[in-house]
């Protein structure tokens, strides 16, 4: 193994050891919790675009037909870690998490002209925990106790394309995603009486595992001078619930399993080139849930979700002289509007961010970091107010072909 691949191998044995913590924001409990960063630490950092990008040298995991150009095999991970302080009528509380939600893998078939792609993303996470006092009779005697509400788990797709330069110009792109995940419900009440007794009268947990694919169509059209555009279109599909229902103090078990309809998602983005290095980009992004059907639990609350993300970025290059090299800037800002409501009021996301990078030797990879502040809510609309830091890295390894 080369030394390229054996930092990326203890990179991703540390990330992967790393235990996720207490939670996230509360808003993680309604529908399917969260949407999460799937993009390098890179894209984070100059504000979260990357649809338009097609820097082989140091890949962007957004826009698959950006692949078309690779040379190199490219391995990379992305992971963050963030920290959060929720504000609210009942309580404050700071809650921790680490996260591996991206690794990738893109093999050229043909240089510069056709790539092979595979990897992981987690799209949505949920994890959160309530505790709520309670009190009731037992017997005729007064006791006190709490109901703990758990949720816990995570959507996520496992991409398998290709990437294929079809003229000198324009890059077209076809993915296969596997979509898998699970959402795990739990409620638990437990009582004290008088003399410290505990009782447990009754838990239900509610587990659903989720099943289904879709089909990424991509385009990345690089021959407009200094000026780039990309998009992508994923069209709707079907996700299979399995549920298995359990109920202790009753000893039940139920088990169903039912479609929803998921919607479509477009993606477009646009990259400028500015001069002197930098360059400017911006990223849109749509997905319809207002037209998600198969819950009506959480029919009520959803609505559309889009994001809006644009930045700047100044680009890696040696010094005049060849001794060193002048470090990336990147630095952004991104709007998402999340895909329900609270209360009726409609969430949404802000973020700034800021980041840069260091090269490996002879440029075959890169270490991406970046840094954002975000705030989610508002007191008065939601119930609660959230503010994250968030510091992320990506590692990206190229390997020459062997073959």
């Amino acid at each position: 193994m080369t030394r390229t691949g054996a930092r990326l191998g203890l990179a991703a044995a540390l990330w992967l050891g790393a235990a996720a913590a207490a939670a996230q924001t509360p808003f993680a409990l309604q529908a399917l919790g969260q949407n999460v960063e799937t993009g390098t630490a890179r894209d984070t950092g100059r504000g979260g675009w990357g649809m338009a990008d097609g820097d082989t040298l140091t890949p962007s995991t957004l826009n698959p037909a950006a692949l078309a150009d690779l040379r190199f095999t490219a391995l990379w991970f992305s992971g963050y870690g963030t920290t959060t302080n929720t504000s609210g009528a009942v309580a404050a509380r700071t809650t921790r998490r680490v996260l591996l939600p991206n690794v990738r893998l893109a093999v050229p078939l043909e240089r510069g002209r056709l790539a092979l792609h595979a990897g992981f993303n987690i799209r949505r996470s949920l994890q959160y925990q309530t505790l709520v006092d309670i009190a009731s009779d037992h017997f005729g005697e007064p006791v006190s106790g709490y109901e703990r509400y758990n949720r816990d788990g995570t959507m996520y797709d496992v991409p398998v394309g290709l990437a294929w330069r079809a003229t000198g110009g324009l890059s077209l792109g076809a993915t296969l995603n596997l979509v898998r995940g699970s959402i795990d419900e739990t409620i638990t009440q437990v009582f004290t009486d008088p003399l410290g007794n505990y009782y447990l009268p009754n838990t239900r947990d509610q587990l659903d595992k989720l099943s289904g694919q879709s089909v990424t169509a991509s385009v990345l059209a690089d021959g407009l001078g200094f000026v780039k555009v990309g998009a992508s279109y994923t069209p709707a599909y079907d996700l299979e619930f399995d549920r298995r229902i359990g109920v202790g103090g009753v000893a039940a078990k139920d088990d169903e399993r039912f479609t929803c309809g998921m919607p479509a998602e477009y993606k477009a983005g646009l990259l400028v080139a500015l001069g002197r290095g930098w360059r400017f980009g911006a990223d849109g992004q749509l997905m319809r849930y207002s037209e998600f059907a198969g819950r009506p639990d959480w029919a009520p609350s959803l609505r559309d979700e889009w994001t809006v993300a644009t930045g700047f970025e100044r680009r890696w290059s040696r010094n005049p002289q060849g001794r060193g090299y002048t470090l990336p800037l990147r630095c952004g800002f991104s709007w998402r509007r999340w895909a329900h409501t609270i209360a009726g009021e409609p969430l949404d996301e802000r973020m700034i961010s800021i980041g840069t990078g260091v090269p490996f030797r002879d440029r075959l990879g890169m270490i991406d970091v970046s840094l954002s502040y975000s705030w989610i809510g508002d007191e008065a609309d939601h119930g609660y107010r959230c503010r994250s830091w968030r510091l992320g890295v990506s590692l990206t390894g190229l390997e020459p072909l062997i073959f």
